[in-house]
């Protein structure tokens, strides 16, 4: 008879040890916020992008809430990159303005 390698008391440890691992790979809301860090610049998403990728990669995440963590940075990136592009603008139209007015005051012809 082969030998048993786990009696009922060993494999009850075995779990106890198993759960608590599990336990203490769980991702929490404050070990998210100390290791995600603020969302404020490209390179902050980059970062949470890498980080949020590992997680799902250790499977700490399904692909269902990795998949909706990183739409959601993807919609934070549209949104600042949205931003920039209006500051942008509003910057280009100032200098038109301002060339306009020095054009107006030279001959015709002249530039």
């Amino acid at each position: 008879m082969a030998k048993q390698l786990f009696d009922s008391a060993r494999a009850r440890e075995a779990g106890k040890r198993s759960g608590k691992a599990r336990r203490q790979q769980r991702l929490t809301l404050s070990r998210v916020e100390a290791e995600l860090g603020t969302l404020e610049t490209v390179q902050d998403a980059m970062r949470r992008l890498d980080r949020l990728n590992l997680w799902i990669s250790a499977g700490l995440l399904t692909g269902s809430q990795g998949g909706a963590a990183v739409r959601s940075i993807e919609v934070w990136l549209r949104g600042h990159e949205s931003r920039l592009t209006e500051k942008v603008v509003e910057e280009l139209a100032v200098e038109v303005k301002r060339l306009k007015g020095e054009l107006r005051g030279k001959p015709v012809g002249t530039v």
